[in-house]
C-alpha cells in the first residue's frame, strides 16, 4: 500500500500523457477527415445540432458586399483562417503577404514578393507587404477589394496643399490608377510608364509636344519642371512663378532641331535683353549675377517659388550658405531668416552683404531702435551695431546672443559676478542670466527691470508674501533691498553688503563688546545678528527667530531641560522670562545678568522682610551671592535649592558654623 502511494505522482503523469496523445490524434483524424473544410472545426451538440459553418456564427462577416473575397464566397474560410484558434481571433494560415500570394502570385503557391511581376520592381509601395492596410480580406463595395475608393484610399496618406490647389489633374481628381501602379512599378513615384510616354498617352505628344509648347519640341524634357502633376495654381498646371514672356521664339532659336537641345545660343546674356545687369559700382554684388549665371539660381520657365527660383528662399541660398543653414537650423532662428531677402538683395547693393541696408538700420525697420528711447540709460552697444550681440540668422541661444550671456556680457563687465573672485554670487548672476534683472538694451538707473522689492519679487515672491502680514525691518518695508545686500556677488553669505554685525551696526548701535568683569553674548559678540533676529519680519518684537524662551532654549538645552523637568522658577518660566534677568546682547555683569546677582533677585524677593533676614543671619543682600545654595532657573528643592546641601543647613541650623550675631560674612 505504501508502494503505491510513493508511485502514485507517476501514475497521474502517465495517465495525463496518454489523455493528452489521445486528444491530439482526435485532432489529427478531424483534419484528415475534413480537409480544407470549414466543417472540420465544428462538433455535435446542443449548440451546433447536426454540424454547420462558420457563417452560422459570424454572419456579419462579408454580408451586402458588391464585391465578396472568393474564397467567403465559396465557403472556403480554412482557405485563409486555421480552423482552431484563440478566444476572439482566428489564426491565419500564414501571415500577410505570403497568404495573398498563394492565390495572387501568379498561380504559384508559395509565391514571394521578390519572384512576383509588379511587386519585384524597384519602386514598391511602402505597404505592400501589409495587403490588409488597402483591401478588405473578406470583401468591399469596390473593385478589388479596397476599403473605400481609389480617391479616398490615397488621400489617407497623400493629401495636403500639391493635392488641392485650384486647378486639379483630371485623372488625380478620379482614379490615381491612370498613372500610377498600386503596388510596385520599374517607374519612380510608381508611374505606369515612363513619364513622357505616359502624358502623351492623353496629351498630342506628336513632334516633342510641339503643338504645346509653340513649335517647339520638348522631347526628352522632364514635364514636372514645369507641371504639376496633381494640381496647381495656374491653367495648364504651371507651377506659381511663370516667366513673364511665354513667346519660346522670344528665347529661343525657331529654325533649332530638337536633337540640338533647346537652350538658348546665347546662354544666360539673354536675360540680359530685358534685365539689367548689375551696376559696376555696386558695393556688394551676388556672384552668380555677376559672373551672368542666371541659371544658378532662376528656372527660365516656371516655378514654385518666385520670382523664378530653382527652390525655396533658404534652401536655395543656403545649398552654397551652408553656414547660415546650421544657423537657421538652431532652437533660436531669426524668423524673418526665413526668406532672406527680407534682408538681403538678390543681385546687388549699396551695402555690405547684400544687405538692404545698413546692418544696425535694418534692423530698427521692425525692432525699436533703442537710441532714440526716452528711457533714462541706453546701453552703449545698442547705439552700435547689433551684430556685436546678435547672430542675425539665428544661433542655439536665445534671443540670437552670439555667446552666453556670462560671456558676453563679461567681455565689458569684467568685474561682476563670476569675474569678481567673491565666493557668494547671486543665482542669476552664477547661471549667466543677467537680462533676469537687467533690460539689455534700454531702461531706467543701473537698466534693472524695476527698483527695489519689485525687482526681487519676481524671484522672492514667496518670502516677500509671508512678509507682508507681519511687522516688517524698516528698509524692508521700505522695499530698499540694496541697504543691506549687493546685487552680483559680495564676500558675504545673504549677498550681504559687509558682515552681518557692520551691516547691522550701521543703523544699531548696540555694543557687543565686555567691558571688565561683564559678559557677551556669543552670537552677539561673533557678529551673528541673525541668529536670533530676522532681517526682514517676524511677529516677534524685535524681529527675533521665536519666542524668547523658545529661541534661547535653541542653544541651552540643558536649562529648557531643566525647566520642564523640575520646579520652574516663576521669571525663568515665562515666555520672555529669560529677559527678566539676562541682557540679549552685553551687560557688565557676569552670564549676561543685567544687573548684580543680588539686585536681579532683591527686584522681586523683599529682602528687607523680617522672615528673609531670619533665613539669612540678618545680613544684608548685598552680603550675600544668591546663587551659591539657589539655582536661578529650577530644582527639585524647595526654595530652589542646589541639589548638593550641607546637612546642618538643610535642617535649618545655621548656629552651628555661624553666630548668631550678623557680623561680616557671618562667620564665627
Amino acid at each position: 500500500m505504501r508502494a503505491m502511494k510513493s508511485n502514485l505522482p507517476l501514475v497521474l503523469l502517465l495517465v495525463g500523457a496518454l489523455a493528452a496523445l489521445a486528444l491530439a490524434v482526435a485532432l489529427a483524424l478531424a483534419v484528415a477527415l475534413f480537409p480544407g473544410s470549414a466543417v472540420g472545426q465544428l462538433r455535435k451538440g446542443s449548440r451546433f445540432e447536426g454540424g454547420g459553418t462558420c457563417t452560422e456564427c459570424h454572419g456579419e462577416v462579408g454580408q451586402g458586399v458588391a464585391v465578396p473575397h472568393a474564397p467567403l464566397a465559396q465557403g472556403d474560410c480554412a482557405a485563409c483562417h486555421k480552423p482552431h484558434g484563440l478566444v476572439g481571433a482566428l489564426r491565419l494560415q500564414k501571415a500577410e503577404p505570403e497568404l495573398c500570394l498563394d492565390c495572387h502570385g501568379g498561380g504559384d503557391a508559395g509565391a514571394t514578393l521578390a519572384a512576383v511581376p509588379g511587386l519585384s520592381d524597384a519602386h514598391r509601395h511602402p505597404e505592400v507587404e501589409s495587403c490588409s492596410t488597402c483591401h478588405d480580406p473578406h470583401g468591399s463595395g469596390h473593385p478589388g477589394l479596397l476599403r473605400s475608393t481609389e480617391i479616398e484610399l490615397c488621400g489617407q496618406c497623400h493629401g495636403g496643399p500639391d493635392f488641392s490647389q485650384s486647378v486639379v489633374h483630371a485623372p488625380a481628381a478620379s482614379d490615381c490608377t491612370s498613372c500610377h501602379q498600386p503596388h510596385g512599378s520599374p517607374q519612380e513615384a510608381l508611374l505606369t510608364a515612363p513619364e513622357e510616354a505616359l502624358c502623351a498617352s492623353c496629351h498630342d505628344g506628336d513632334g516633342g509636344f510641339a503643338a504645346a509648347h509653340g513649335g517647339f519640341s520638348v522631347a526628352g524634357a522632364d514635364c514636372a519642371t514645369c507641371h504639376q502633376p496633381h494640381s496647381a495654381p495656374r491653367e495648364g498646371l504651371l507651377l506659381a512663378s511663370v516667366h513673364p514672356e511665354l513667346d519660346c521664339a522670344t528665347c529661343h532659336e525657331t529654325g533649332q532641331a530638337p536633337s540640338d537641345g533647346l537652350a538658348p545660343a546665347r546662354g544666360a546674356e539673354l536675360c540680359l535683353d530685358c534685365h539689367e545687369a548689375p551696376a559696376a559700382d555696386s558695393r556688394s554684388v551676388h556672384p552668380p549675377a555677376a559672373d551672368g549665371a542666371c541659371l544658378d539660381c532662376h528656372s527660365p520657365h516656371t516655378s514654385a517659388t518666385g520670382p523664378l527660383l530653382l527652390a525655396s528662399e533658404p534652401e536655395l541660398c543656403g545649398s552654397c550658405h551652408t553656414d547660415v543653414g546650421e544657423r537657421l537650423a538652431g532652437t533660436h532662428p531669426h524668423p524673418v531668416a526665413a526668406e532672406c531677402t527680407s534682408c538681403h538683395g538678390g543681385h546687388e547693393t549699396d551695402h555690405a552683404r547684400l544687405l538692404l541696408a545698413e546692418s544696425r538700420d535694418l534692423c530698427v525697420t521692425c525692432h525699436e531702435d533703442p537710441a532714440t528711447s526716452e528711457a533714462a540709460v541706453i546701453h552703449y552697444p545698442a547705439t552700435e551695431d547689433c551684430t556685436s550681440c546678435h547672430e542675425p540668422h539665428g544661433t542655439g541661444r536665445p534671443r540670437m546672443l552670439l555667446a552666453s550671456q556670462d560671456e558676453l556680457c563679461g567681455d565689458c563687465h569684467g568685474d561682476v559676478g563670476t569675474r569678481s573672485g567673491l565666493p557668494v554670487v547671486h543665482a542669476p548672476v552664477a547661471s549667466g542670466s543677467c537680462t533676469s534683472c537687467h533690460l539689455p538694451h534700454a531702461g531706467p538707473e543701473k537698466l534693472v527691470r524695476a527698483q527695489g522689492e519689485e525687482l526681487c519679487r519676481s524671484c522672492h515672491e514667496p518670502m516677500l508674501q509671508v512678509a507682508e502680514t507681519l511687522p516688517q525691518h524698516a528698509p524692508f518695508e521700505a522695499g530698499d533691498c540694496a541697504t543691506c545686500h549687493t546685487p552680483h556677488a559680495s564676500e558675504v553669505a545673504g549677498l550681504l553688503t559687509a558682515p552681518g554685525d557692520q551691516v547691522c551696526g550701521a543703523c544699531h548701535d548696540v555694543p557687543t563688546a565686555a567691558p571688565p568683569g561683564g559678559s557677551s553674548h556669543p552670537p552677539a559678540a561673533e557678529g551673528r545678528c541673525t541668529s536670533c533676529h530676522q532681517p526682514h519680519a517676524s511677529e516677534v518684537r524685535p524681529f527675533l527667530r521665536a519666542q524668547v524662551r523658545p529661541l534661547c532654549a535653541t542653544c541651552h538645552v540643558e536649562v529648557e531641560e531643566q525647566l520642564a523637568t523640575q520646579t520652574a522658577h516663576s521669571p525663568a518660566a515665562a515666555p520672555d522670562g529669560c529677559m527678566s534677568c539676562h541682557g540679549p546682547h552685553m551687560t557688565r555683569n557676569p552670564d549676561l545678568l543685567a544687573q548684580p546677582v543680588a539686585e536681579t533677585c532683591a527686584a522681586c524677593h523683599d529682602v528687607e522682610d523680617g522672615d528673609f533676614l531670619a533665613r539669612h543671619l540678618g545680613l544684608p543682600a548685598t552680603a550675600l551671592d544668591c546663587g551659591s545654595c539657589h539655582d536661578p532657573h529650577a530644582s527639585q528643592m524647595a526654595g530652589m535649592l542646589l541639589p548638593e546641601v550641607h546637612p546642618p543647613f538643610a535642617e535649618g541650623d545655621c548656629t552651628v558654623c555661624h553666630t548668631s550675631v550678623p557680623q561680616a560674612g557671618g562667620e564665627r
